[in-house]
């Protein structure tokens, strides 16, 4: 299922345990999973791609394990591709409750096997995270600047916005200096 950036909030009434964001706008997909994580107190696992591909035995006993200390999961698979489909379909075939899968992806062309199982599944919710626009990022900063009740000309924003490249974990760095 695809839900695009600003439907995101529809996402609580949705029941998913597996996300797929694949896109440039790596700052956007981070403030989500910030977000995503640190509501719920499971246990966050990170992985990278090609470690889950070199140990996939210790993977799946890493789900397969349960504690009596921790009752969920959040794995976070980063710098996925297609390598790792047949692994995803394993773990959405056993229909795991208790574990939330995110994998975090770069661009995926649309004959991408991974985003199309994403797209088409209605248990599975696909993301796109497309770069900002000097729009947006503007409005971002200039709720920053409310917020914080600092005035500050347009023209400012703008040389602010521009510093950052259509990017919005740059605007981020540049705001908190």
């Amino acid at each position: 299922m695809i839900i695009k950036t600003f439907q995101i909030g529809k996402l609580k009434e949705i029941k998913s345990n597996f996300y797929l964001f694949y896109g440039e706008n790596e700052g956007f997909k981070k403030k989500f999973i910030s977000q995503i994580t640190a509501k719920s107190e499971t246990k966050i696992l990170r992985y990278e791609e090609n470690e889950i591909l070199k140990n996939a035995d210790n993977f799946y006993s890493e789900i397969n394990n349960k504690s009596f200390f921790e009752n969920d999961k959040t794995i976070i698979i980063s710098r996925s591709s297609d390598k790792i489909l047949k692994i995803i379909e394993d773990i959405v075939d056993k229909n795991l409750e208790s574990i939330k899968v995110i994998i975090n992806s770069k661009t995926l062309d649309k004959k991408s096997k991974l985003r199309s199982i994403f797209e088409k599944h209605k248990k599975l919710i696909c993301i796109p995270f497309y770069e900002d626009d000097n729009l947006t990022l503007s409005k971002i900063a200039n709720n920053f600047f409310k917020n914080k009740n600092i005035p500050i000309s347009q023209e400012n924003i703008n040389l602010i916005v521009e510093r950052c490249r259509g990017d919005r974990n740059n605007l981020t760095n540049e705001l908190s200096k």
